[in-house]
């Protein structure tokens, strides 16, 4: 069973979220039966005896490292050791992607592994800044697992998720995030199932597989099938998580309203960027600038831009494609902090309506050219 796909799990689903809706309308706490239905919907999910083994290793290591780091990192703030917990904790995740590459590790699949390996990782490193001090097994559990976002996102945060946990809605907060939660499931599912769909089938499944014409059609189609199938999954995610007390954040925000590819990331898979953002991109820049690696600091900005946008690339896979869609926007980045920082005619340009419209044309067609390389279309 995949989540958000075919019958039975929707009729699951609207049972788990009938009850909980009932729960939260009684004002009883959600954290409780969260915790409880996730756990049942991973066996559903993972339904084979290998599945389920993966599952239970995975979940198992990444709950041991973060334990274990806890009381080590009170004793030891050294970055080195949170380094090795680092690679530890990814370990798994590498695994799987290597498998596309090596034979003998493609029997190790995980479904969802590279959503729960950021959450993951993410509290390690949040305990190594001093924003965690403490990690409940439970807690844990529901915020890796959680089963909303397991194949499509939102990457959560756990000081967030937890705090959710801990808040007592009222009544009428409640029924506001039923409300919320609804609007968006159902709207998630017009995205996905109904103009996703309609995209696929009448308009790329239907091009020829070569000829420039075609190729063109195909970058415009998979640009607007993309965004309606992953951001109708990410909607129909967010929903659930709203009926069950969770208020995980928004995925997208009018992305093909975007400026320049700054802001373009800032709306699209907002999750992903902003993590990317906080934990590579910011972190990178922050060394070079302390321990003095280049003379023109914008050049620490710039190797940080292609690193991060390389991480993303590599997030998703190992192929040339994906290595190559990474670098693609990592230059783009830098193209965009170049024209920030060095043009003083750009800035007063790009305040103007007309050349506002051209920037949000241009920057449509740089991100729909990517993800026909992302396609492995042309690559």
């Amino acid at each position: 069973m995949i989540p958000f796909e075919g019958l039975f799990f929707f009729v699951v689903l609207a049972v788990v979220l009938a009850v909980a809706a009932v729960l939260g309308l009684c004002r009883i706490s959600l954290k409780w039966y969260g915790l409880a239905v996730t756990v049942l919907m991973c066996v559903l999910i993972y339904n084979t005896p290998q599945e389920f083994a993966m599952l239970a290793g995975f979940y198992l290591w990444e709950l041991v490292l973060v334990m274990a780091y806890l009381p080590i990192r009170r004793r030891c703030a050294k970055r080195p050791v949170l380094w090795l917990f680092l690679l530890l904790s990814a370990a798994p995740l590498i695994t799987v992607k290597l498998g596309s590459l090596i034979e003998p590790l493609h029997i190790i699949q995980l479904f969802g592994v590279s959503y729960m390996s950021f959450r993951a990782l993410q509290v390690l490193i949040e305990i190594y800044d001093g924003l965690i001090d403490d990690v409940g097994v439970a807690e844990f559990s529901y915020f890796l697992l959680f089963f909303p976002s397991l194949s499509s996102g939102p990457i959560d945060r756990y000081r967030r998720f937890t705090s959710d946990l801990a808040t007592k809605f009222t009544r009428e907060e409640y029924i506001e995030m039923l409300r919320r939660g609804f609007w968006k499931l159902m709207t998630g599912a017009l995205f996905n199932f109904v103009i996703g769909n309609l995209i696929w089938q009448r308009w790329l499944a239907v091009l020829p597989e070569n000829g420039f014409g075609a190729t063109v059609s195909y970058m415009y189609g998979y640009t607007f099938f993309l965004f309606f199938n992953f951001a109708g999954y990410s909607m129909m995610a967010v929903g659930a998580s709203y009926i069950l007390g969770i208020k995980t954040p928004d995925n997208f925000n009018m992305p093909f309203l975007s400026r320049d590819m700054k802001d373009f990331w800032s709306r699209w898979h907002i999750s992903l960027s902003t993590w990317l953002r906080d934990y590579v991109y910011t972190r990178f820049v922050a060394a070079s600038l302390r321990g003095e690696w280049f003379k023109d600091r914008r050049t620490g900005s710039y190797i940080g831009y292609i690193i991060t946008m390389l991480t993303m690339g590599l997030w998703h896979g190992l192929t040339p494609a994906y290595i190559i869609y990474g670098a693609y926007h990592g230059l783009l980045m830098c193209a965009n902090d170049l024209l920030d920082t060095r043009s003083k005619r750009y800035k007063k340009l790009k305040k103007k309506p007309v050349v506002e419209v051209i920037s949000v044309i241009v920057t449509f067609h740089l991100f729909s050219f990517g993800l026909l390389i992302f396609s492995g279309r042309i690559v």
